[in-house]
């Protein structure tokens, strides 16, 4: 005779709608810039015709020190360039990862707080870009806000783990494993992994986490 498990199966919770807009906005510059590479749409929407108005390129501190006005132009490009990606290969990567993540935490904290994680990680992800890097090309990809959303999960479970006494050398090998890995992928691309933007992300995450907390108890091992 079998015993069969009866307990009542954890209820399936749906991905935000917000999620899917943020997502089908990512595909839709990409079916885009395809489209434009096939001849269907005009040159004016091709992939670098875009970038130029909204990846990020770098921090015009010559501007500035010269007194001219910021103009939303150059402001814009700080969160817009999470919505760009260099192909799709780097979109499917990113896009499985915000999507994994933000649903986590969007079940965790609600997608008005999510929002502010994802634009604040972004921006940090470009400025410390601008700061550190020494490059004429731009930055595109969400990647700089996925850093963050991790360093948040992190940072949680390691206030969580310290608070209980319990070890967090899972926590600290989970870093190490993501230094390396960036330095591992900086050094075999030669350059094209903005590296500067995860590091501003996962910092600023790191620090938001100290100030927005879930609403509920144990939290999930990412």
């Amino acid at each position: 005779m079998s015993i069969e498990d009866t307990s009542p199966s954890p209820p399936h919770i749906p991905v935000h709608p917000v999620l899917w807009v943020m997502i089908a906005v990512m595909i839709g510059f990409e079916v885009m810039f395809s489209a434009a590479d096939a001849g269907w749409l005009p040159e004016s929407m091709g992939r670098w015709q875009v970038y130029l108005h909204l990846a990020f390129f770098d921090l015009d501190f010559e501007y500035m020190r010269a007194g001219n006005p910021v103009e939303l132009a150059f402001i814009w490009p700080l969160l817009t360039h999470a919505f760009l990606h260099g192909g799709w290969l780097h979109l499917a990567m990113n896009g499985a990862a915000f999507l994994g993540l933000g649903h986590v935490l969007v079940q965790m904290i609600g997608i008005g707080r999510f929002l502010v994680i994802f634009v604040v990680t972004a921006v940090a992800g470009a400025l410390t870009f601008g700061l550190i890097a020494d490059t004429n090309g731009p930055l595109v990809g969400a990647s700089g806000a996925i850093f963050g959303m991790l360093a948040v999960l992190t940072a949680w479970q390691e206030r969580t783990l310290r608070l209980a006494r319990l070890s967090r050398s899972a926590i600290w090998r989970r870093i190490g494993a993501l230094v390396f890995l960036n330095a591992a992928l900086a050094f075999g691309l030669g350059g094209l992994l903005a590296w500067q933007a995860h590091l501003g992300g996962w910092v600023a995450g790191w620090l938001l986490a100290g100030v927005i907390r879930p609403r509920y108890g144990l939290l999930p091992a990412v």
